[in-house]
């Protein structure tokens, strides 16, 4: 388990790499609201931004219905660790959750039955974020990838 921050320059992502286990989603979380506090964001966006990383490392962790390896059979019931990359700028938030280790496979969104506990998940992501994307490759394997943009804040004085 490990942070990783490259200086306070905008722009440059924090990553976090955690064991694929539900009671670590909480770290994740943290993460994302003491960021959001740095940045000074409003409560609310701060609030649906620690939500929407929850959502997105849950979606990893529901269980072997879901997953399939590389080569097609059943895969593990849960990624062996998590990777959650935070990419800020002033304009937006982009949210990358994916398995370091390459070895799991997320259902596609398209294949969630609407009134599943992953199906649910994706609606609320995708009512909280400007743009929701789900990919897989042999190379980068299953990748969430969220955009949340940022209202400009107003100057602060006079």
């Amino acid at each position: 388990m490990g942070v990783s921050e490259q200086a306070d320059s905008v722009g440059k992502p924090i990553s976090l790499v955690i064991p694929g286990k539900p009671e670590y989603i909480g770290l994740c979380r943290l993460v994302a609201g003491v960021v959001g506090a740095r940045e000074f964001l409003d409560e609310e966006v701060i609030a649906d931004l620690k939500l929407v990383v929850s959502e997105a490392c849950t979606c990893f962790l529901r269980g072997p219905e879901a997953s399939q390896n590389v080569e097609g059979g059943a895969g593990p019931a849960r990624p062996e660790s998590l990777r959650v990359d935070f990419e800020i700028s002033p304009e937006s938030w982009r949210i990358t959750v994916s398995d370091p280790d390459r070895s799991y496979r997320l259902a596609p969104i398209s294949a969630c039955a609407p009134m599943t506990e992953e199906a649910l998940g994706f609606t609320i992501i995708n009512a909280l974020v400007d743009s929701l994307e789900q990919t897989e490759s042999d190379e980068g394997g299953s990748m969430i990838r969220l955009v949340k943009r940022l209202q400009p804040q107003p100057a602060v004085g006079g």
